[in-house]
């Protein structure tokens, strides 16, 4: 698989998974949404320092599977302009881990993902 961001070594994890179908969620700046809404913390801060977060994981795209949990991220003062974004992601999109928390995922994007199939409401 061809990555959309240079990632580590042994990035992803042994451990992440196909997404095959599953439907996601993020905020994202505007309709239609774009490769940017899309970027990993990496990709959005190069020389920013972020403690006890591995790299391998900083260049993942946080996603949520619950549209409630990712609308709750409106409550940050840079999320609260956003607008809902879901996504279907499959086998040819990248992979997938459950981090930090229950219905939180980090996404290891592939080259083959189509930003313009986010399907966004005005939330």
């Amino acid at each position: 698989m061809n990555w959309y961001e240079e990632l580590p070594d042994n990035c992803p994890p042994n451990d992440a998974l196909v997404p095959d179908g599953k439907e996601f969620f993020r905020l994202c700046i505007g309709n239609p949404a774009t490769s940017s809404d899309f970027y990993s913390q990496r990709k959005e801060n190069t020389n920013r320092t972020f403690a006890g977060i591995s790299e391998c994981i900083l260049r993942a795209v946080s996603l949520w599977d619950d549209e409630n949990k990712c609308l709750q991220q409106k409550k940050y003062p840079i999320q609260k302009n956003k607008v809902l974004g879901k996504i279907e992601l499959n086998i040819e999109d990248g992979l997938i881990k459950n981090t930090f928390k229950a219905n939180h995922y980090s996404w290891w994007r592939s080259d083959k993902f189509d930003p313009a199939l986010a399907i966004i409401t005005d939330q």
